[in-house]
């Protein structure tokens, strides 16, 4: 028992100092957000990146620039697509319900509450900290945008020489130090893929079904749901339930109790389909996607969803590229991620 002890202490150390930096991370996630987007990008952009310099014998710095700058003038345009849309809709529901909105401005209950407040001074520190919070948001989007853009570029420029540069420094552990580098790269990629996955899947579900209940811009409102579903426990419910009320009150029962049943629906086969797509891409078992998804569940946080996947990407790298290993092997040895 002494020896079995011992052996798995390894195991142990990672397990503290994977939680202790997830904590670090979660801490320090304002300073750093941009900086682990711009890489995910990176990741996920090389290979487009690697078949433009191949094929088009393009420089590296000129690809990486040119490739971010479609990568996220795509980005933008699709969101300012669909603000767009969304203010029309909001503008044409604002039409329909005129009356009930005039009728409100006018009504006395509003006049004297908003007496009540402009004379204790609530209106005026509302609007004050609603103004202060506005400039305040203006400046650090647009930062946050242009350091995850400059930071895209880089890293999708440097990115091979950062990683010649740590496994030059590395030493003797150069060999397993390549083999982490390259199956996280590989499981990271699949891990994002499964997601991306998923996402497709309910955007295809969301765009069926409201075009089949009559919601205006089903294609607008199918990728809001997408964009939804990255929320804990609720996810599409943020759409797929305001916009069913919203049916029901303007006398379309029937498609708005399609559509609440459809999102009933939808989130158990969510419940279902999630742990065996993840858990294929990221070779993990079911049960312990299925758990990461509870434990996201209870405690009604996201993060512990990341935690949880994470720990057991994490553990099968180190675990596949030999480091709890006690005689490691070679560089170019045939390791077993499945």
């Amino acid at each position: 028992m002494k020896t079995r002890f011992f052996s798995d202490k390894p195991r142990l150390v990672f397990f503290i100092g994977y939680t202790l930096l997830f904590i670090l991370a979660v801490q320090v996630a304002a300073f750093v957000l941009p900086f682990v987007i711009a890489l995910l990008f990176a990741v996920v952009m090389k290979p487009l990146f690697d078949f433009l310099r191949a094929r088009f014998r393009f420089r590296s710095s000129f690809a990486a620039t040119a490739l971010t700058l479609l990568i996220f003038g795509a980005l933008f345009a699709v969101v300012g697509f669909l603000l767009f849309l969304i203010v029309r809709q909001a503008l044409s529901l604002m039409t329909d319900y005129r009356s009930v909105i005039v009728g409100y401005i006018r009504s006395p209950e509003l006049l004297d509450t908003l007496r009540d407040h402009l004379l204790s001074g609530d209106l005026l520190t509302a609007v004050s900290s609603a103004a202060k919070m506005l400039f305040q948001m203006v400046p650090l989007a647009i930062t946050f945008v242009v350091i995850t853009f400059g930071m895209t570029v880089f890293f999708l420029h440097r990115l091979g020489d950062l990683r010649d540069r740590l496994l030059n420094r590395a030493g003797e552990y150069r060999a397993v130090l390549n083999r982490v580098f390259r199956i996280a790269y590989s499981m990271v990629r699949r891990f994002i893929r499964s997601y991306l996955i998923l996402y497709a899947i309910t955007f295809a579900e969301a765009a069926f079904i409201f075009y089949l209940t009559g919601v205006e811009y089903p294609l607008a409102f199918a990728f809001i749901t997408a964009v939804a579903d990255i929320l804990p426990v609720l996810g599409p419910g943020t759409v797929y339930v305001p916009i069913g009320i919203l049916l029901i009150l303007n006398r379309n029962t029937a498609g708005g109790v399609i559509l609440l049943l459809f999102f009933l629906l939808t989130a158990v086969l969510r419940q279902i389909l999630e742990p065996r797509i993840v858990s294929g891409s990221v070779r993990m078992h079911p049960l312990a996607v299925l758990a990461a998804i509870y434990f996201s569940i209870v405690s009604m946080n996201i993060g512990v969803l990341f935690y949880v996947i994470g720990l057991f990407m994490a553990f099968r790298v180190l675990n596949a590229a030999g480091v709890f290993e006690k005689t490691l092997p070679r560089d170019g040895a045939k390791v077993d991620i499945s």
